[in-house]
């Protein structure tokens, strides 16, 4: 299972979108967020009202950035040893879509919250937020444990706040960035990894999880 922006995207999309369009108060709302005091929702909602562009030029820009050079080979890779690949993003479908589409893995199952143009207003919706979760992605960790439920084992790659929910819960960790840091703040195992042909690498030399 896998996280989308700073993971299988080398850059964080939403960064990329808010310091092309928005003024930079952008970062201070992102604080709110990492401190815990936001969730998803409302941190999206407050940056996108700083963005002023349309629908092409915000789709000219996505099309600009490209996901993981070895990602694709570690699907196939993981496709041939019968290991199901799912991709959960706290980002938004209209980029991880489009960015996945453009190397032929629009067939991979992605769970994300929704961005839409409207008239050129930008419409958001987050189907997978809810009450009692952590307000940092905490859906992701549901996600992980309805993969185990039905007797699969889970590894979990991702690099940001977003991913701790999951981290917690995950049968096996690949985590970099913040992820990494809080990892070793709370004593979760995990491997490290800078690209996917890190945790290519690390597959190929050692018993994967496998699908039930």
């Amino acid at each position: 299972m896998f996280d989308f922006d700073g993971t299988i995207s080398p850059a964080d999309m939403g960064h990329v979108i808010f310091n092309a369009f928005a003024d930079q108060s952008w970062r201070d709302i992102d604080d709110e967020w990492i401190q815990g005091h936001i969730p998803t929702s409302e941190r999206a909602r407050r940056q996108f009202e700083l963005v002023r562009v349309g629908e092409q030029e915000f789709l000219a820009l996505i099309d600009q950035y490209k996901v993981d050079p070895d990602f694709f080979a570690l699907v196939t890779f993981l496709r041939e040893n019968g290991i199901e690949v799912q991709v959960v993003s706290d980002g938004f479908d209209v980029y991880v879509g489009r960015m996945l589409r453009a190397e032929g893995l629009d067939d991979l199952p992605v769970q994300s919250n929704m961005l839409r143009f409207r008239e050129d207003k930008i419409v958001l919706e987050f189907p997978h937020e809810r009450a009692g979760h952590d307000p940092r992605g905490g859906w992701k960790g549901e996600a992980v444990r309805n993969v185990q439920a039905t007797g699969s084992q889970v590894a979990y790659i991702g690099d940001g706040m977003s991913d701790l929910s999951a981290a917690r819960v995950a049968d096996l960790l690949f985590a970099c960035g913040s992820l990494a840091k809080c990892c070793e703040q709370e004593g979760l195992p995990y491997h490290v990894f800078t690209g996917m042909r890190d945790v290519h690498d690390w597959l190929q030399v050692n018993p994967v999880v496998e699908s039930r």
